[in-house]
């Protein structure tokens, strides 16, 4: 670590992203001094399970560096009670940098998804990082090497687009998935048959050009099985179904 010590860390929030880190940096040896959390029973369950002080307050947060992994709307309340000479980093893909208007702070945004089913990170995918500070941004790339993290420096603007390509990529797939889970129960069928065909799909989107993968009725243009389905259909699924055929039929006709 070219003599570099690595930095304590102290937690606020208790959610996903609170646990992820904090258990991903406890398994690799990385101290975590205190957490601090509203919830006090998830704070204390996590501070139990990393094994460190759970305190009453933000001023009682201390470490070498505080993360705060709290919602996008709670970031600015939360920062501005933290002492100015404080070292802090922030989880959020849409918060800019600049917009904080402090010093020694800075951004540690995994790119990845949590989900109430497993708070644990594996290290199979990058941390943006940027930091207003160079002792920050080395600090930073140190916790990534130690948890063996891929990481890449990314600039507020940079970094709020993959958020945004993110969400599409993961919010808006699942809430598909959902949606056909949703008319799989209504019209009583069993989703174990639906099941392997959801595993293909996401095998081959990881493994070919989501572009060269497509199939179905728009990607033919059968036009009679499209209305048939949207007749089959009621609000707002109809729309929906209406809507992403259509965007299938323009992409392909636009090639």
């Amino acid at each position: 670590m070219n003599g570099r010590t690595m930095p304590s860390i102290g937690i606020i929030g208790s959610g996903r992203v609170a646990n992820a880190i904090g258990f991903l940096f406890h398994s690799k040896g990385i101290m975590i001094n205190s957490v601090f959390s509203r919830n006090q029973d998830s704070g204390q369950n996590l501070a139990n399970r990393l094994e460190c002080n759970f305190v009453d307050s933000i001023e009682q947060t201390k470490a070498d560096i505080i993360i705060v992994c709290v919602t996008d709307d709670e970031i600015f309340n939360v920062i501005q009670n933290i002492s100015i000479n404080q070292k802090v980093l922030y989880t959020a893909g849409s918060i800019s940098l600049e917009s904080l208007k402090r010093n020694k702070c800075g951004v540690f945004y995994p790119l990845q998804t949590f989900t109430a089913h497993s708070h644990e990170m594996n290290n199979e995918f990058p941390m943006l990082i940027e930091a207003n500070d160079k002792e920050l941004i080395e600090d930073m790339v140190e916790l990534c090497k130690q948890s063996d993290l891929y990481f890449e420096h990314c600039s507020s603007d940079r970094r709020k687009e993959y958020h945004l390509v993110a969400v599409m990529l993961n919010n808006f797939v699942n809430h598909m998935v959902h949606i056909s889970q949703s008319e799989a129960g209504k019209r009583g069928l069993d989703w174990a048959i639906l099941q392997p065909l959801l595993e293909k799909t996401c095998d081959t989107i990881v493994r070919y050009k989501a572009l060269e993968n497509q199939t179905g009725p728009a990607r033919r243009g059968d036009q009679s099985i499209l209305n048939m389905h949207e007749d089959m259909l009621v609000e707002p699924n109809k729309a929906l179904y209406k809507l992403l055929s259509q965007s299938i039929i323009n992409t392909y006709n636009e090639l």
